[in-house]
């Protein structure tokens, strides 16, 4: 839940052409203007624990971490940074591996987007497909925005658009569990001991401050 949230201010994650992402432990690096920087990378490793970007203003020396992707195990990834404080910072990926290995990057300053990869942010499907499942209660029906999967996570797709997203989650019987605010990322997960416990959780999702939809989402016991 940490690393979620800390990746919320930093960015969001997003998907492009694979053709026009490097494979780790090379990565791509763009900037999309506005002062964001779009890093991105596809991998092929099963054993993956953590992965992190990193940002300094030396090439060599004082790189700290600026997010920590939630789901590491996606073969396609990336983040936008949108607080660097100019947009020609170097980058790095740290990896962390299973048994406590781990590997860094080359270090990479941002590219001119000269392969117009600023547009995949308004040509991502903003549909979100609607899961079927079969350890929902009989005849309930998922939310296409906030649901359960079967990886054992809360999934949250929210469209690609340039809304305000917020997000309130109440236990089924109305008492508040926690909100999320200003969502930058529009695909994550959360864990589902985020919630305390199975059964009913409640939520209202809100966009620009207005209520896109009120419902909940189901958590089995046996899951």
């Amino acid at each position: 839940m940490k690393q979620a949230l800390f990746l919320f201010f930093v960015g969001f994650i997003f998907s492009i052409d694979v053709h026009a992402q490097e494979e780790l432990p090379d990565f791509s690096i763009y900037k999309v203007g506005g002062g964001r920087v779009m890093i991105s990378w596809t991998h092929n490793f099963k054993d993956i624990k953590q992965i992190s970007v990193q940002r300094s203003h030396d090439q060599n020396n004082y790189f700290k971490t600026i997010a920590i992707v939630p789901d590491p195990s996606l073969m396609q990834n990336g983040v936008a940074d949108t607080k660097a404080p100019n947009d020609s910072m170097y980058y790095r990926i740290f990896v962390m591996q299973e048994g406590g290995k781990f590997f860094t990057s080359k270090v990479k300053q941002p590219a001119v987007d000269s392969l117009g990869l600023a547009g995949a942010y308004s040509s991502v499907d903003n549909s979100p497909s609607t899961p079927t499942t079969n350890f929902l209660p009989a005849g309930f029906v998922q939310s296409k925005y906030i649901f359960t999967s079967l990886d054992r996570y809360v999934r949250v797709e929210l469209p690609f658009d340039s809304r305000k997203y917020d997000i309130k989650f109440f236990t089924e019987y109305n008492l508040p569990l926690f909100e999320l605010h200003d969502l930058k990322e529009k695909r994550f997960k959360l864990d589902r001991s985020t919630f305390g416990s199975a059964g009913y959780v409640n939520f209202e999702l809100y966009a620009d401050g207005k209520l896109l939809e009120k419902y909940k989402l189901y958590l089995p016991k046996d899951f």
